[in-house]
C-alpha cells in the first residue's frame, strides 16, 4: 500500500501547524530548475533486517528560497509562524514572494532550516528497483523514455553516477586487470508506437539485469504500449 499526501491550500497550511514528523533519516536527493522541485528521501531497505521496508519521498514545489542541509537524522516539518515568515522575507528582501508562497520550517536535532514554496507533499511505499522516485513515473507519450532521474525536467545532476560506479556495476571481478576480451550483457527495453507518420521505435531504458528490464516492461505494457526486451553485449 502506498500513502500519498499533498498540501497546497491555505486551510491545510495554517501558521505554526505541524505537517510531518518522522524519526527516520532523510537526505537531499534532487533539485530541478523546472518547476523548482526539491526532493528529499528516506530510503527503504526491505532486504536488510531491522531497516525500514518503505521509502519516503518528500517534495517541495516550487521552491523559491531554501536553507537546508544534505542530511537530516529525524525530521519534522511545520508551517512557520507569522513572525518567522516575516523574518525570512526580511532576510531575502530582493526576492519577490508570491501570495501562494509558504515558509516551511524543517526541524532536526534542535536546529531549524526552511524552504519557501507553494506546496509540500510526500509519498511512502515500497519503491520498485527500477523506479527513480514516486514523483517521476513512466508516461506513454513521446519521447518514450524510461525515467532515468528522480524528477522530470532540468536537474542539478545530484543523482548522476560516476564512471567508476558504472565500471564497478558492470564488472564481475573487482580490482582485476581486464583486456576487454570479455563482455557483459545489458537489457534494453524497446517500445513501438504507431502514429499517422508510421511506427516510432525507440529504446525506453537500459538495465543491468533481465529482472529489472522485465519489471520496467511490465509497467510499460500496462500502459497499452507495445514493448519488448533486447540484449546488447558491452565490452568490459
Amino acid at each position: 500500500m502506498t500513502d500519498r499526501t499533498w498540501l497546497n491550500r491555505d486551510h491545510q497550511l495554517v501558521p505554526g501547524k505541524e505537517l510531518f514528523r518522522s524519526e527516520r533519516r532523510f537526505h537531499l536527493l534532487a533539485y530541478t530548475a523546472s518547476h523548482g522541485q526539491l526532493l528529499m528521501r528516506s530510503a527503504g531497505r526491505p532486504d536488510e533486517a531491522g531497516e525500514p521496508e518503505t521509502t519516503i519521498d518528500l517534495l517541495f514545489k516550487p521552491a523559491a528560497v531554501m536553507k537546508i542541509r544534505d542530511d537530516y537524522r529525524g525530521l519534522a516539518i511545520r508551517c512557520a509562524t507569522e513572525a518567522e515568515s516575516e523574518q525570512v522575507e526580511a532576510d531575502h528582501a530582493s526576492v519577490s514572494f508570491g501570495q501562494g508562497d509558504h515558509v516551511f520550517v524543517l526541524e532536526s536535532q534542535g536546529e531549524s532550516d526552511y524552504v519557501v514554496a507553494m506546496a509540500v507533499g510526500w509519498t511512502e511505499g515500497v519503491l520498485g528497483r527500477t523506479q527513480q522516485s514516486f514523483f517521476n513515473n513512466f508516461y506513454p507519450a513521446k519521447p518514450m523514455i524510461w525515467p532515468s532521474q528522480p524528477l522530470f525536467g532540468v536537474d542539478a545532476g545530484l543523482n548522476i553516477a560516476s564512471a567508476e560506479e558504472l565500471i564497478e556495476a558492470l564488472s564481475a571481478e573487482e580490482n582485476a586487470v581486464i583486456r576487454r576480451e570479455r563482455h557483459r550483457r545489458v537489457y534494453i527495453v524497446m517500445t513501438r508506437v504507431i502514429s499517422p507518420e508510421g511506427p516510432d521505435v525507440t529504446g525506453a531504458g537500459v538495465f543491468l539485469t533481465r529482472a529489472d528490464a522485465e519489471e520496467a516492461r511490465a509497467v510499460i505494457t500496462a500502459k497499452s504500449v507495445d514493448c519488448w526486451i533486447e540484449e546488447l553485449p558491452i565490452a568490459i
